[in-house]
């Protein structure tokens, strides 16, 4: 069982990555609901019945904000990236469950012996980071001996690794269902290796003419109805939304040019260090990170301002704080030189950017807060946005997923907009920039576009569809021609009236005759034999006939050697491909409801 572990630990990551990245619910004990219960308590979403309860949503979500702002060096979190962690917490949490359900399907059972040889023999990653040695790497013998110690509590390591085997388990059964076989390695070894030359005549589609007055209604409503699923309109949704900007005001910017009045004092004291240090620590420029340093610069390469302090200054002499259109800055000239007439400076800045402060923040979120209650107190959003010199704007409708109209992309208020009931008014969505309170107007279920809002495009499909036919019917007469005994290609071309074009050495994996790699031109060249010619050809916007010239097989042996490599490429490609069909299987087979508020 543990040699089998360590040996799928590549495998294992497709459904670890997928669905257990997080493990809460015997770790930390959250509590996910089924049955009655779930009826009586706040939820944020059901799994086939199972219930989502905030506490473990939160939990999921704060343990990955914790994550991000470890490997961020500033420790901070935008709106847009909080609002992206928010749905992978929720896939995370809905994945769980899923994965749970399936691993109870199929009858996966964990013992106690599999648990201990686990522990002992491959502990879990987060356990191995304890023992290290002076290089970094897992200590074995250290890890046993605390493992030994009789006075050392494993429980939570026990309950840890007793719920992730059952996903090994799971791994391997779904492994077995992936078999590479040895056709597939030698095609893909020819893809790689396999050298053609090919002449082709070829037929675009684009320039053919059809004969006839074009599609007629009746095509036009034929292939509506024969295809009316490609045509229809998702569920939309149309809101009302107030926006309350988070915008400094003057008090903030007073309070900016008062701290960087405190670090110029710092500075030009020299107490705590030079002019770079203090710039390193504070200035919020891509400058920072060489001490403010800028090089030689123009007069239009910063603001008015800074240039006409800085023209003030004698070299090493540091400006007061200046006020600029985002915030503050501090300059320190350094040197400055003549250059074609115009003069350039060198120096050192420390700039600070004009935010929102927290007394501004909370002001503007009590406005916000306010006015939300007035409108599901009243019923009316205008009214209350009016009372408050506030606007209102109604999007178009929109589908889900998609940016609100008027207002941009803020998932909160999309899924508001197709979870909420039509008429009622959200909580207080907040992203870095505003605050948003929205009624939503409408919601129209999904339905077909009607056929005259889509002839055009149907139009252009059919005659597209009759260029085409139109394209193949000359390859095929070309290639029936020069089917015949003693055919030449480039003759019977010549007879009617075709270019032949030549393409240099290509195998399947690279580009040719203006086409990517993996092309169809490419495959349908490997498949034939020098001599051949194999058509009618589909590939990008054209019709081809190819001529095969000639072919160079890759040598047996060299092939050989690069069978495992191949085998295992395409067997983790297919296990990649198998294991995303199954979640989304299962996905489509269960009823998953995002009751999430939109706050």
């Amino acid at each position: 069982m543990m040699k089998a572990m360590r040996e799928n630990t590549k495998i294992i990551l497709w459904i670890v990555v997928i669905a257990f990245v997080i493990t809460i619910f015997a770790v930390w004990g959250l509590d996910l609901q089924s049955g009655g219960m779930a009826q009586q308590q706040t939820v944020v979403g059901r799994v086939d019945g199972v219930t989502i309860t905030p506490m473990a949503y939160q939990a999921i979500y704060t343990q990955l904000s914790q994550q991000y702002r470890a490997s961020d060096p500033t420790g901070s979190l935008t709106g847009a990236q909080q609002e992206m962690l928010r749905e992978q917490a929720w896939e995370n949490i809905v994945n769980n469950v899923l994965t749970s359900r399936e691993v109870e399907r199929l009858g996966i059972t964990v013992t106690d012996e599999e648990v201990l040889n686990s522990i002992r023999t491959s502990p879990p990653a987060e356990v191995q980071q304890y023992f290290q040695d002076a290089k970094g790497n897992f200590d074995f013998v250290a890890y046993q001996e605390a493992l030994n110690n009789p006075e050392a509590d494993w429980s939570s390591v026990e309950q840890m690794v007793r719920q992730r085997i059952p996903v090994v388990k799971l791994n391997q059964y779904l492994m077995a269902q992936v078999h590479v076989s040895q056709a597939e390695i030698t095609r893909a070894l020819q893809e790689e290796a396999a050298k053609m030359v090919a002449e082709y005549v070829m037929f675009p589609i684009a320039t053919e003419t059809v004969e006839g007055t074009g599609p007629s209604d009746a095509d036009v409503a034929a292939y509506y109805e024969k295809h009316i699923d490609e045509y229809q309109s998702p569920e939309q949704a149309i809101l009302d939304v107030v926006r309350v900007a988070i915008a400094p005001n003057d008090r903030d910017r007073a309070d900016l040019v008062y701290g960087g009045d405190q670090i110029r004092g710092d500075i030009v004291s020299g107490d705590n260090g030079d002019f770079a240090t203090f710039a390193k620590t504070y200035s919020e420029s891509h400058t920072a990170a060489v001490g403010g340093e800028t090089g030689f610069i123009g007069a239009n390469q910063r603001e008015a301002a800074v240039m006409a302090a800085l023209a003030s200054l004698q070299p090493g002499g540091i400006s007061p704080v200046i006020s600029t259109a985002d915030g503050i800055a501090i300059v320190q000239l350094i040197a400055t030189k003549k250059e074609r007439g115009e003069t350039l400076y060198n120096m050192r800045e420390l700039v600070m950017k004009l935010t929102a402060g927290s007394a501004t923040v909370d002001s503007l979120s009590l406005l916000a807060q306010s006015l939300q209650e007035k409108a599901v107190e009243s019923g009316d959003l205008a009214a209350a946005a009016n009372e408050r010199g506030l606007e209102i704007v109604t999007s178009q409708p929109f589908a889900k997923g998609m940016p609100v109209p008027g207002v941009g992309y803020v998932p909160a208020l999309t899924r508001f907009a197709f979870a909420g009931e039509v008429g009622s008014v959200s909580n207080v969505i907040a992203d870095e920039n505003n605050f948003y309170i929205a009624r939503l107007q409408s919601r129209t279920p999904a339905t077909a576009r009607p056929v005259a809002e889509v002839a055009e495009a149907i139009k252009a499909t059919l005659e597209r569809e009759a260029k085409t036919e139109s394209a193949r019917r000359k390859a095929r007469a070309f290639l029936r021609s020069n089917s015949a005994p003693e055919a030449v290609f480039r003759d019977v071309a010549k007879q009617y009236g075709y270019e032949v074009a030549k393409t240099d050495s290509f195998s399947v994996t690279t580009p040719v005759a203006g086409l990517p790699g993996y092309s169809a031109f490419a495959r349908a060249a490997l498949a034939g034999q020098p001599g051949d010619a194999v058509g009618p050809v589909a590939s990008g916007d054209a019709i081809y006939v190819i001529h095969i010239v000639g072919r160079s097989e890759p040598d047996p042996s060299a092939l050989s050697s690069r069978i495992p490599a191949t085998r295992d490429r395409l067997y983790q490609q297919k296990v990649q491909s198998y294991v995303m069909h199954w979640f989304n299987q299962l996905k489509e087979n269960s009823k998953i409801e995002d009751l999430r508020e939109a706050s």
